[in-house]
Order: structure tokens, then sequence, then C-alpha cells
């Protein structure tokens, strides 16, 4: 046998294949759910969030504690019942930035692995 010939080499391409795969479906599957429940709800807390917040800003340039302080508890109240209604605006998992270096790094990868994948 010659030194440059691959035996198998169908065979590791298609497990490589798979498992980048099966990485990027992993990582992703919270992003593909299509039901989210109380969509409407979420976006709703969402804006009132920002106008709370804008308020804040708004009465520190006017020098209005009361204003201010009022403005920033419902803001904050606010916030916890979003991220109690809506898992999608919770604080993000410390792990969540290495899984989305894990599926940068299968993307750049898949073409390399995927015969006729066009690279990205």
């Amino acid at each position: 046998m010659c030194p440059g010939t691959r035996v198998g080499g169908r065979s590791v391409r298609l497990a490589r294949t798979l498992g980048v795969v099966l990485a990027v479906l992993l990582i992703a599957a919270p992003l593909l759910a299509v039901n989210q429940p109380h969509r409407g709800e979420c976006r709703r807390l969402t804006r009132q969030i920002a106008r709370y917040e804008r308020d804040v800003r708004w009465a520190d340039q006017r020098d209005d504690e009361r204003w201010e302080d009022a403005s920033q508890d419902r803001a904050e109240q606010l916030s916890t019942r979003r991220a109690d209604l809506c898992p999608q605006f919770r604080r993000r998992n410390p792990l969540a930035q290495a899984a989305d270096f894990i599926a940068a790094a299968a993307k750049a990868a898949a073409p390399y692995f995927i015969p006729g994948m066009p690279g990205l």
C-alpha cells in the first residue's frame, strides 16, 4: 500500500460530518424552538422596561430624585417579571459563551467536512 493512501476515508468524513451536524443541532435546539409562550406579553414588558429606563435618564437630567427612584424601581419590577415569564430574556448562563464559540467553530468547520457546501 502506498504511504499517501487512506483506508476508510469515506467513513471518516461521514463520521466527522455527523459529529458537526449533531453538535450544531444540540447547540441550536433552544433557538429553533417555535413555541414561545407569552410572546406578546414579553414584547409588551420589554417596551415598558425601555420606557421606564428612558424616564430614569430624563429624571436624572432634571435632578428629580423621586421620579428617578420610582422609575428605576418600576423598571426593576418589570425586569423581574419578564425574567420569570420569558425564559429567552433571562440572564445568560456563563457557559453560553463557550456554547457560542463551539457553534461558531462548527459553522466555520462545516464547509471543510461537508462536500459541496460553500464557504461562509
